[in-house]
């Protein structure tokens, strides 16, 4: 249950961080997910999969979508990387710690099936 609320919780904060200020293209000009273009959309995509497979416990399925969404956040943060704003950094801190959360539920539940079998 604890795993599932981190999940979900991670994946509404990868949601909501989409709509954040991700690069700086002006003086105090800034641009929002919606406004990057095409593999900015994965990304709010990829956040939507991982809350609802936090919500369902596919932790295979959560492991893949955060998997997705750290390696476009970090492309994204290589590309602009003097322009990146509060609201990338704040994306992929939160992806890495998806990906952390559902790799170790993914583990914790391996685990507790080898450990019913044995």
């Amino acid at each position: 249950m604890k795993g599932k609320a981190i999940g979900v919780a991670l994946g509404v904060a990868g949601m909501v961080l989409w709509f954040m200020p991700l690069v700086k293209v002006g003086f105090n000009v800034y641009v929002a997910g919606r406004q990057i273009g095409n593999v900015s959309y994965i990304l709010v995509i990829c956040s939507l999969a991982y809350t609802l497979c936090s919500f369902f416990e596919l932790h295979k399925l959560r492991v893949i979508s955060a998997t997705i969404s750290t390696a476009i956040g970090l492309l994204l943060l290589s590309e602009a990387w003097n322009f990146a704003a509060w609201g990338l950094y704040g994306l992929n801190i939160v992806s890495v710690a998806g990906w952390l959360a559902s790799v170790s539920d993914w583990d914790a539940t391996k685990r507790s099936v080898e450990d019913t079998q044995s």
